[in-house]
């Protein structure tokens, strides 16, 4: 694995947590449009909960299980990015958490550290080797 690819599985892990999270909203959207079985006087109807809704209510119980899953997994990343980026001394490891822990633009980054988007991109190089050593000397 490259050190920009080790780099950015954060992001991915960080997206997927996003899908997971737009699909469990759909998916409460849809149970919230449905209408409660209850009559006007509070009592179930006869017919109870119906099929249509018992499984909207299991389709959402295993989106919220897929998301709990999906940020688990990008915490665990998280923190094995970070692990690897906090090695990184000076500028190099102040760019790199900017960009793969705060997920920043370049423009972004180079603001936040004060240099040029050029300037940035060329520590940046040199971090990846540093971080391709690191990664290399734990695996």
């Amino acid at each position: 694995m490259t050190a920009k690819e080790f780099l950015k599985q954060y992001e991915e892990a960080e997206r997927l947590v996003r899908i997971c999270k737009t699909e469990y909203e759909k998916e409460l959207d849809l149970i919230d449009s449905i209408r409660s079985p209850l009559g006007g006087d509070g009592v179930p109807s006869s017919s109870g909960i119906s099929k249509t809704t018992e499984n909207k209510a299991i389709r959402l119980a295993g989106k919220a299980e897929a998301l709990k899953e999906a940020e688990t997994e990008a915490l665990r990343i998280r923190q094995k990015v970070y692990n690897v980026i906090s090695s990184i001394p000076g500028d190099a490891g102040s760019i790199l958490y900017e960009k793969y822990i705060n997920l920043k633009s370049w423009g972004e980054v180079a603001e936040a550290v004060g240099y040029s988007k050029r300037h940035i991109q060329r520590i940046h190089q040199d971090a990846l080797d540093q971080v391709q050593y690191v990664i290399e000397c734990h695996s």
